[in-house]
């Protein structure tokens, strides 16, 4: 009887299953200015929401499953921290310290996710980085066989028991921003070290390209095979030879030390897969407010068989974001930067050249782009150079001359435009060109020139303006020309008066 009564009075309280916001709305965020910043989050079936922030109200309904969103339009950027709050379903979020401002993703592999405590300068700039209005959202890696509503994550202000731990690109990129906008900026910092831009994107998108059937394919394939019990099985058998041949070593510290086996990875959730870094990171976060992107991947694609689709597939997921942000976010990357021996001899041939000249040809098929060019800044046994700040930097120059306004600033170093053939010389025009040079005031280098057999050889060169004039005294008729055409073309020295390098190109 007791239980009957306890279940009767249980039943005639009111149902209140509460009110749920994701992890990105939380206290210290950043909210995009002028344009739309998207509230959103979950509670009751058709339940009545009330999003109040900067002295408005904005009230909507969840749909049947619970879902519901709010577009803040027009928000001014505000230096001083306010309240948001969100009442549904008998509850109510309040998120503290919101401030509204510019708003970027960063996103890539390791060089983006490579941290400002790693990079040159590390430790003045830490002890220097007291910023409140430049926060970095600081999140985790997360990869899933489907899209995810949620991601782990913490607003973070620019001080120096933070700062160390920052995206280093994001954050001198934001830093260069807040300099010459005068408000508040917020990363969203969403990278993944070792993957290639496919896990980046979704499966709807890939689908539709060649490349993506093929890789997705092979993905489904290995989903098809895995079997966790075999695998568990597996694993455990390789423990115990691992331990068998450990304890042997300790006993006669003989050769290497044995490693342990590593535990077979569900491929659905395998981060190098098509689509499980866009389902785990990407999914969640769609919708929210901001400016753009900035994106430095790239090694992984160079490395494993995509070089050639790589323009392909980056443009793939910039028009896949952009078509689930619903507005064309700038998207800003940074190309390869110099690494491995330098080459000395002309015709050499590289897969990582190819993704980087991929990365040239990409800002032509995809509008409200940019590139930083950092062949200038590598290490030939370093894939992670530790300059971030320049990185950042010419990532930040894009951003203020084509979103910001500012028509000052130069925003590239040269990029190849054209050529002609005149007179038994290549002459070949750039854009971004004003003040030609080399670097180190020597001639020109690392530029090649073919003849109609496409044997490559060294050129010379010489700067006519904004042009290159190339020759070689043995080629009456040159067909084709280019530069900087090597892994690590040590010597290239073509840059404009900013002293901004020159891309690779071929005139192919």
């Amino acid at each position: 009887m007791k239980n009957i009564l306890s279940a009767l009075f249980l039943a005639a309280l009111p149902s209140v299953a509460g009110l749920k916001l994701p992890k990105i709305f939380s206290d210290g965020m950043v909210l995009q200015r002028d344009t739309s910043a998207r509230i959103w989050g979950w509670t009751d079936a058709n339940a009545p929401v009330k999003v109040v922030f900067a002295g408005k109200s904005h009230e909507t309904n969840a749909d049947q499953n619970g879902d519901w969103h709010v577009d803040l339009k027009g928000l001014k950027a505000s230096a001083k921290g306010s309240n948001l709050s969100v009442e549904a379903s008998g509850a109510t979020k309040v998120i503290q310290n919101v401030l509204v401002g510019e708003v970027w993703l960063a996103s890539g592999q390791s060089n983006m996710e490579w941290r400002v405590s790693n990079s040159d300068n590390a430790k003045e700039e830490i002890a220097n980085a007291n910023d409140p209005l430049l926060r970095v959202y600081v999140s985790a890696n997360v990869a899933e066989n489907k899209p995810q509503k949620d991601w782990q994550g913490t607003w973070t202000p620019t001080e120096p028991t933070n700062t160390g731990s920052f995206t280093a690109v994001g954050y001198y990129f934001a830093k260069r921003l807040r300099a010459e906008l005068g408000v508040p900026v917020g990363v969203v910092e969403c990278a993944w070290g070792g993957k290639p831009v496919q896990a980046f994107t979704s499966e709807e998108a890939l689908r539709k390209l060649p490349a993506g059937k093929i890789l997705l394919a092979a993905k489904h394939k290995a989903i098809s095979a895995f079997d966790p019990t075999k695998a568990e099985a597996e694993f455990q058998k390789q423990q115990k030879i691992y331990r068998d041949k450990l304890a042997v070593w300790k006993k006669d510290k003989k050769g290497r030390q044995p490693r342990g086996p590593r535990k077979a990875v569900d491929p659905g959730k395998n981060p190098s897969m098509p689509s499980t870094i866009y389902n785990g990171m990407i999914a969640p976060i769609v919708g929210y407010g901001n400016r753009g992107a900035i994106w430095y991947q790239g090694e992984s694609n160079a490395n494993h068989g995509t070089a050639q689709e790589y323009e392909e597939l980056l443009g793939c997921m910039v028009a896949d974001w952009r078509q689930r942000w619903g507005h064309d976010l700038s998207f800003y990357w940074v190309q390869l930067a110099n690494f491995r021996k330098p080459t000395t001899e002309p015709g050499a041939e590289s897969d990582w050249v190819v993704v980087q000249d991929e990365m040239r040809r990409a800002l032509k098929s995809i509008p409200k782009s940019g590139m930083a060019v950092i062949n200038d800044i590598g290490h030939p046994t370093d894939i992670h150079p530790k300059n971030k700040h320049d990185v950042g930097d010419r990532l930040a120059r894009w951003a203020l001359g084509q979103d910001y306004g500012n028509k000052k600033i130069v925003i590239s170093g040269p990029l190849y435009s054209g050529m002609e053939k005149k007179d038994g010389k290549i002459v070949v025009s750039f854009d971004h060109a004003d003040g030609l040079k080399a670097r180190d005031g020597k001639e020109l280098q690392r530029f090649e020139i073919a003849g109609a057999d496409g044997k490559w050889h060294w050129a010379k060169a010489k700067i006519d303006h904004d042009k290159v004039v190339l020759w070689h005294d043995e080629l009456k008729e040159p067909a084709k020309a280019r530069y900087a055409w090597a892994a690590n073309p040590q010597g290239a020295n073509l840059v404009n008066g900013e002293g901004l390098p020159t891309s690779c190109f071929t005139t192919e």
